[in-house]
């Protein structure tokens, strides 16, 4: 499993991911001990130790002199982020005043690069609404790689209902009887190559590309919507239920 990929989206660095990694099985160590398996100047990653303990996530002791350092639990990884989600919760009916209420209905979001993409995706399953999505799922994993997934079990755990086409594959979570629950899922070849994933979703269609440049759009229009319908349809017309 690439965990590189979400311990960006937490919000380390490249720098503080490699330290970080290389710490986890070495217990309480000195610097001298850590910088044998970093490839990078000692000094480098003495702040980045510090910056990682200023995040909580490395613990300092110092002993007869010299400082130790070792990861806190990884679990401690969640807490954090519910920290940081009840202090956004917290504040929300004051950002949500400062908006205020627009008065035109449609309305379009440019994202761009994988945290783009995360941001779209949040946005497809953040409300209970049954969503319909198309596109290249072998193309996702190959640019996204656990992103699709992470995103996936979000939609199960809110219980969200989808309707699917992409191109035939099997993983074990398909033959869950919670995953078929909530899923219905077909396949079509011909999206294979499909450059393209979009997804509709109450009033938006959001879409983001899978080749060359990492682009996406949230698009809020009522016309475009059901433009976005009738793909669907005539494409779930084409394909056939998975059997799996």
């Amino acid at each position: 499993m690439d965990i590189e990929v979400p311990l960006k989206e937490y919000g380390l660095t490249k720098k503080e991911i490699d330290v970080y990694v290389a710490l986890l099985p070495l217990g309480s160590v000195n610097l001298q001990e850590i910088a044998k398996r970093v490839d990078l100047p000692r000094t480098t990653i003495y702040n980045t130790l510090n910056y990682l303990s200023n995040k909580g996530l490395v613990s300092k002791i110092i002993k007869r002199g010299v400082t130790y350092f070792e990861t806190v639990e990884p679990k401690k990884l969640l807490d954090k982020i519910e920290e940081k989600r009840d202090l956004i919760i917290a504040v929300l009916p004051a950002l949500e005043s400062l908006k205020g209420i627009t008065k035109e209905s449609s309305s379009a979001e440019i994202y761009a690069g994988v945290k783009g993409i995360s941001t779209i995706l949040y946005d497809v399953f953040n409300v209970k609404q049954q969503t319909c999505y198309f596109g290249s799922y072998s193309l996702s994993l190959d640019v996204l790689k656990n992103l699709p997934k992470h995103i996936r079990n979000i939609r199960l755990d809110k219980r969200i209902p989808a309707k699917i086409i992409i191109d035939p594959c099997d993983e074990e979570i398909f033959h869950t009887n919670k995953y078929k629950r909530l899923t219905e899922m077909r396949f079509l070849k011909s999206m294979k190559d499909f450059p393209c994933m979009i997804f509709i979703y109450g009033n938006k269609v959001a879409m983001y590309t899978l080749k060359k440049d990492l682009i996406g759009v949230i698009i809020k229009n009522e016309q475009i919507v059901e433009a976005m319908k009738i793909i669907f349809n005539s494409y779930y017309k084409k394909s056939k239920p998975a059997k799996l």
